[in-house]
């Protein structure tokens, strides 16, 4: 979910990735049609020497990262419990969990953020525990409900941000230094385009690589002003009132006129990795998952970080993670669903899992910066400084309007779409969702 912000984060990421099967488990990917056949009767009771069968709804998009699937036969292996994984696609994650969540006790284990929730009534409390001593502040502030309580476990998954990545060796070559405002940015590109390269590729074919812009922003919006969030899930304020916002993309327009991005604008987002690290392009606009290991084999020593700029040179990174993994109140399993998820959060199955898919650390007992990347390494000194932002969909309480979304920026970066349009469009597809989702104050 982080990724197609993802996910978002969540996304958070859409690699069209499916399941490898995992010893012990029953690992299955299901759709909206298929939510109606979740597992229940006999195999989610007791069944003597045999354990329990938890039911762990799981995002497409994280399941084939830092081989949470082997932890969790780890952990069946030593318990003599299992662990039903239900892998659903990241667009119907959030629905389908709501309708588990309604039909009664389908569901043990899931994820997301507490606003998609009626949390007191539906989410397991589980203030107290061990990881609270262990997260970093940023991580536990994010964790913790408005009430003050804890309603989650924290994954084993990093952070994850959203920005800049550059060429570093393009910068130097061009004497270009980080920029902080967006007129600096600006004139980066100009020079970098006048020097022969591309000074921005976007990847539209992968339609969620896109998105990733979209994440940078959504870190401008709220650091600029945290109290817009609670306006806009009150429908007090419209996207098309918020000037940070406006802003950005009226810069998106202006580098689709002066030729800024990729003339294959229907490239994939192996293709965007590649331009970057074999400096072909000098930018691009993506999520700290973009590091890859992917860039380490590409020289990844010349790549670097920044947060997206805003106009007055103030911006904030936006940041996501201490992913969220809640156990359903009404769970007939509910301490087998502690344990598994004690377990995952354990320092030596976080450690296991960033160095398996290297991150940034929630945890101040896990360190993997000897793994991480000079870009990963900026990342981690952004959020050392305290440069940071909350990513908007960890508190907006509107679903994310997928298919909506890609298809406007597709004709915003193909210059088919104004600014102006942009947002009209983006704040009319929200208030859309907001109404059939009948979220209190969308009439």
């Amino acid at each position: 979910m982080m990724m197609k912000r993802m996910l978002t984060a969540a996304t958070a990421c859409m690699f069209a990735i499916g399941l490898n099967a995992c010893e012990g488990s029953a690992n299955t990917e299901i759709t909206g049609e298929e939510s109606g056949k979740a597992q229940s009767g006999p195999d989610r009771e007791t069944r003597g020497n045999e354990g329990v069968t938890i039911r762990y709804m799981i995002t497409t998009s994280h399941s084939n990262y830092g081989g949470i699937l082997g932890l969790v036969a780890n952990w069946e292996k030593k318990t003599g419990n299992k662990v039903d994984i239900q892998a659903i696609q990241d667009d119907q994650y959030d629905n389908l969990v709501k309708a588990e969540l309604a039909d009664g006790d389908h569901v043990d284990i899931f994820m997301g953020q507490y606003e998609k929730y009626d949390v007191p009534n539906q989410l397991l409390e589980v203030s107290g525990e061990a990881f609270e001593s262990r997260l970093n502040d940023a991580a536990l502030q994010m964790l913790k409900y408005t009430d003050g309580k804890m309603y989650a476990f924290p994954g084993p998954m990093p952070l994850a941000a959203w920005g800049v990545f550059y060429n570093k060796r393009i910068f130097n070559d061009l004497g270009l230094s980080v920029p902080k405002t967006m007129d600096s940015f600006n004139q980066n590109l100009a020079a970098i385009q006048a020097r022969g390269f591309t000074p921005l590729y976007f990847a539209a074919k992968d339609g969620w690589t896109m998105l990733q812009h979209r994440n940078a922003v959504i870190g401008l919006v709220g650091g600029s002003d945290s109290s817009v969030w609670e306006q806009l899930n009150r429908n007090q304020l419209q996207w098309t009132d918020i000037p940070s916002f406006v802003y950005q993309y009226q810069q998106v327009e202006e580098w689709v006129k002066r030729g800024y991005l990729n003339r294959n604008l229907m490239s994939t987002y192996d293709q965007q990795k590649q331009a970057l690290a074999d400096g072909k392009a000098a930018m691009v606009i993506q999520g700290s998952f973009f590091d890859s290991g992917f860039l380490n084999q590409k020289g990844e020593a010349s790549i670097g970080f920044f947060p997206l700029p805003n106009k007055e040179g103030t911006a904030k990174m936006a940041l996501s993670g201490a992913a969220h993994m809640y156990i359903a109140k009404n769970s007939p399993h509910a301490e087998a669903a502690k344990d598994l998820l004690r377990y995952l959060s354990e320092k030596e199955q976080v450690k296991s899992y960033l160095v398996k898919s290297p991150g940034i650390s929630a945890f101040k007992d896990v360190d993997v910066s000897a793994q991480l990347s000079p870009a990963l390494q900026d990342v981690q000194a952004i959020i050392n400084a305290g440069n940071i932002a909350r990513h908007g969909d960890d508190v907006y309480v509107v679903p994310l309007p997928y298919e909506e979304m890609v298809a406007a920026y597709t004709e915003l970066i193909a210059g088919r779409m104004t600014a102006d349009q942009f947002v009209q469009q983006y704040s009319d597809m929200y208030v859309k969702n907001a109404k059939t989702a009948k979220i209190p104050g969308f009439k």
